[in-house]
């Protein structure tokens, strides 16, 4: 396996695997498939631009050259919040999931995170009705802050985020 920050070139691969994650697990994501079916691709260009010195990015995990998973990052802007980030957009194949996948896109991207030096803090949200991630994450050392009832509707069906976060 190997895990590597995702650039222009990996555009069209990181459009399918997103939308894919968004139409597999619609309730894992904050954003839906039919927003994100409407984003042009240059927007997904600008996105992968940035390059690995940039505020945000992405990581794949390729198994013998498919792209089995993705996770992304944004770091916080105002002056006082500059030194969190927040992972976003966690998701793996179906047929890799359980195969350590998740756990080296976590691995690389928090490496990543910290050897920066200018972030110390990561946070993520994830859907409670989603015990696996939860117990990876927690696996990885991130503690729970607080649960956001009705963070996310589909429907007239509401799902509660836990937000986590570890120290750098």
């Amino acid at each position: 396996m190997e895990v590597r920050f995702l650039g222009p070139d990996d555009a069209d691969e990181l459009i399918k695997i997103r939308l894919e994650g968004l139409q597999t697990d619609p309730d894992a994501f904050g954003s839906t498939y039919e927003e994100e079916i409407q984003m042009p691709k240059e927007e997904w260009l600008r996105r992968l631009s940035q390059g690995e010195s940039g505020d945000s990015g992405y990581f794949g995990a390729f198994v013998e050259g498919q792209l089995a998973g993705i996770i992304g990052f944004f770091r916080h802007r105002g002056l006082k919040a500059r030194h969190k980030a927040s992972i976003v957009s966690m998701y793996v194949r179906e047929e890799y999931r359980g195969t350590g996948v998740a756990q080296a896109l976590m691995q690389t991207e928090l490496a990543y995170l910290e050897k920066r030096g200018d972030i110390d803090t990561v946070q993520l949200a994830v859907v409670t009705t989603n015990p696996a991630a939860i117990r990876l994450y927690e696996k990885m050392g991130f503690l729970p802050y607080g649960v956001e009832k009705r963070a996310l509707k589909i429907g007239d069906q509401y799902f509660d985020e836990s937000h986590m976060y570890i120290l750098l």
